[in-house]
């Protein structure tokens, strides 16, 4: 009875464990209304994105179309489509989606919070505020 218990214990342990690390399962963080360009997005892609995405280094690959050089870069290359958040290449990086297989920041997934700021940014119209 006692390695019945013991097993029906690991099981159940398991079971949550794994169905815990399906992020899918969980609900997007709220975010405020009326996102700011420069008080809440500015900082989150300063923080962690213009490391590699910066025009004025050397390294790595900054191409035309690979360096985060200004707001309105991020408009007129295409990866963000104001209004658009699903459809914006910036969130398909953001979260592992890209048909490309381009997973951003390369570091590490930037939090759920910060992703959901981006997301209302975009579908706020994505303004320069």
């Amino acid at each position: 009875m006692k390695k019945s218990f013991e097993l029906f214990l690991t099981v159940l342990i398991v079971s949550v464990g794994l169905t815990a690390c399906d992020n899918d399962k969980f609900p997007e963080p709220e975010v405020k209304d009326n996102v700011s360009f420069a008080l809440d997005i500015q900082p989150i892609l300063t923080n962690n994105c213009a490391t590699c995405h910066n025009p004025t280094e050397v390294e790595p690959d900054f191409r035309e179309g690979f360096a985060y050089d200004s707001f309105e870069e991020l408009i007129t290359e295409g990866d963000v489509i104001p209004g658009d958040a699903e459809g914006s290449e910036l969130v398909e990086m953001l979260e592992g989606k890209s048909a490309d297989g381009n997973t951003m920041p390369p570091s590490g997934p930037m939090s759920k919070t910060n992703i959901a700021l981006i997301k209302k940014w975009i579908d706020e119209g994505a303004k320069n505020n």
